[in-house]
This record gives C-alpha cells, structure tokens and sequence, in this order.
C-alpha cells in the first residue's frame, strides 16, 4: 500500500510541475504579446500627433486666407443663409410606386405601407 502512495504522490508532483511549467511560459508568452502591444500603441500614438500637427498646419488661418483668395467665387456667410431648427421641413413619407403599380393591375394583394396605419382590405 504505502507504494502505491509513493506512486501516486510522485506522478501528482510530476504533473503539478508540467502545470507550474506550462503556466510559466503562458505568462512569458503573454507577457511578450503585453510588450508588443505597448509598442505599438506607442507608434500609433505617435502617429496621431504627427497628424495633429498636419491638421494644424492646414487650418493655419493665413493658408486658407490664401486659398480664399484664389477662388473668388467664395463669399462670407450671410445672416439670411442662416435657419432655425423649426424651418427645415420634414421629410416626406416613402412611397411605394411599384407596390401601387402592381395593385392597381390586380397583381399582387394591396399591402399595407412600412409607415400605413391604415389596415387594408382586398377586394373580391
């Protein structure tokens, strides 16, 4: 008996040491991926200052002043081009043109529309 036990207890601390091993090198592996990560959100962060920087570049006030020039078609926006949000009309609801084509020949029964709320009926 007290060999089976030795046995057991050997290939337990064997495979509690494959365990501890394979969590090892999970951890370095992540560990590594953690690392390249980190790299790479440093380029990228690098990367958008750089295009900040063009931004600012582009929309130096002279630069525009310059392109403005150049196109004299442009002119300042006038108060009268300005609305309220209560002028803009609303939109007008879809229709189905070929749904009412196919009805009217008799094709198809009449269904009622995305938007209808009016039930329809077919008649006989």
């Amino acid at each position: 008996m007290p060999r089976i036990f030795h046995v057991f207890a050997i290939l337990l601390l064997i495979g509690s040491a494959v365990y501890v091993y394979k969590v090892k090198y999970d951890t370095m592996a992540l560990n590594s991926e953690v690392v390249r990560l980190n790299k790479q959100i440093a380029i990228e962060q690098d990367r958008i200052i750089v295009l900040k920087a063009q931004w600012q570049g582009l929309n130096q006030p002279d630069r525009l002043q310059k392109i403005a020039d150049l196109n004299p078609d442009l002119v300042p926006i006038g108060t009268q081009q300005i609305i309220r949000w209560q002028d803009i009309p609303d939109r007008a609801a879809p229709v189905d043109t070929i749904g009412d084509k196919l009805s009217t020949l008799g094709l198809v029964d009449p269904s009622p529309a995305i938007n209808s709320t009016k039930p329809t009926t077919r008649k006989p």
